[in-house]
């Protein structure tokens, strides 16, 4: 596979999943908490993610990038949902505008049901090449795990930082994504020692090469041990105790810290993709 077709289709998974995870986890938070302004923010954001999400399909898709591609009908099952994703957070988006809770809540559910239903036919359409078993299974739990992850690192970062606007904020809600972040990093770590198992009882599987060992450990080191060591930290900051002292301060320094974790589960998920692309094996 030509190299920048893999790079492209590396930004379209995670792209994609960052959306619809970034999306979903916005349920940790109850309504009324945080103004709409909130919402609105979250929704252009993942709007604008899932744009890009499309246009990546549509070029792996190998159909041009115009206007009326954009929202012209999909080429499979997988692109079509991707549409829908994209068209129902507009839908909610503007919703938050005109003040409609009701149709609020509905685009809302629809987003992730079609966002969640897109990734798990994106995961089914690698099936035929595949190397390891129960494929059918662990790639869309791998794919719907990463999504939640990346969602919760950068949902909780924009609402860590929301705190600067609404200061009597609860702590708690906060503490929310930092536990949804550790619970989905230590499923994606469980994900993949189960198929390191696998790759070991396997046969003739793919060599890594130099370089791939290199993004192999980088996979490793930032994006579960570095993302680990990030979360202790910020976990640290947001103790009843911590909080006791200084509130403000507390809540801006996890909130720093899960910026910082952005990056590092960026790279580690990026290191994961090309892995997958490159060797067909569950990184």
């Amino acid at each position: 596979m030509h190299e920048d077709f893999i790079l492209a289709e590396i930004f379209y998974l995670v792209f994609s999943q960052l959306a619809v995870g970034g999306l979903a986890v916005l349920l940790l938070i109850p309504k009324g908490l945080v103004g709409a302004n909130f919402y609105r923010l979250m929704g252009s954001i993942y709007l604008l993610v899932g744009g890009l999400a499309r246009c990546a399909n549509l070029y792996l898709n190998e159909t041009p990038i115009t206007f009326l591609n954009f929202f012209g009908a999909g080429q499979n099952y997988e692109s079509v949902f991707v549409l829908s994703f994209v068209i129902v957070v507009m839908a909610y988006t503007l919703s938050l505008w005109f003040k409609t809770p009701i149709f609020t809540q509905i685009f809302f559910y629809l987003a992730v049901i079609s966002g969640a239903v897109g990734i798990v036919f994106s995961a089914l359409s690698y099936l035929p090449d595949v190397q390891f078993p129960g494929a059918q299974f662990l790639l869309p739990l791998q794919f719907l795990v990463s999504a939640i992850l990346l969602g919760a690192v950068h949902t909780g970062m924009w609402f860590g930082h929301w705190y600067l606007v609404t200061p009597e904020l609860p702590v708690h809600y906060l503490r929310r994504y930092n536990t949804l972040l550790l619970c989905s990093l230590v499923a994606m770590i469980v994900l993949f020692c189960m198929s390191m198992i696998f790759r070991l009882q396997t046969q003739d599987t793919t060599p890594l090469s130099f370089h791939k060992e290199l993004i192999f450990w980088m996979r490793l080191g930032i994006g579960f041990a570095a993302t680990l060591l990030v979360y202790f930290i910020s976990w640290d900051c947001l103790r009843p105790k911590s909080v006791a002292k200084d509130e403000v301060g507390a809540t801006r320094a996890s909130t720093g810290f899960l910026f910082i974790a952005i990056i590092t589960v960026f790279l580690g998920e990026f290191c994961s993709r090309y892995l997958f692309l490159s060797m067909q094996f569950l990184f």
